[in-house]
């Protein structure tokens, strides 16, 4: 209990609640675009260690992006994000489980697909 009372009290905390719900997606999606960019990087330099700590946070970001989907209002494109989320959720887990990095730049790619279709779509609702 004491860590969260300091984590609401903190300047992040405070950041993130001032912040309305398209600039938080904005963040989180450029974060796993960042994290899938720089694992695909440390993985072209052989730096496998740290280009799995990079594809781990992707993960957990893309599972946290998959979890804030509205089904019932979002329809297809909630679906077709979804789908997408799952794609690279399971690019990441076979990257860091099995050590086959195929998939690793096609969930790069779609994670600035979506990126780039959101900063158009918050740009114009916000």
């Amino acid at each position: 209990m004491k860590k969260i009372n300091k984590y609401k009290s903190s300047k992040i905390s405070q950041e993130m609640e001032n912040l309305n719900p398209y600039s938080v997606i904005h963040e989180l999606l450029q974060g796993l675009n960042e994290r899938l960019s720089q694992s695909v990087i440390l993985l072209d330099k052989g730096n496998l260690k740290n280009a799995k700590e990079e594809a781990k946070k992707a993960q957990k970001i893309a599972y946290s992006l998959q979890t804030c989907l509205d089904f019932k209002e979002g329809g297809e494109i909630a679906d077709n994000l979804n789908y997408l989320y799952r794609h690279i959720r399971f690019a990441t887990k076979i990257y860091i489980e099995k050590d086959k990095e195929d998939l690793l730049k096609s969930a790069l790619f779609v994670s600035n697909e979506i990126l780039e279709g959101w900063k158009g779509i918050s740009s114009k609702v916000a």
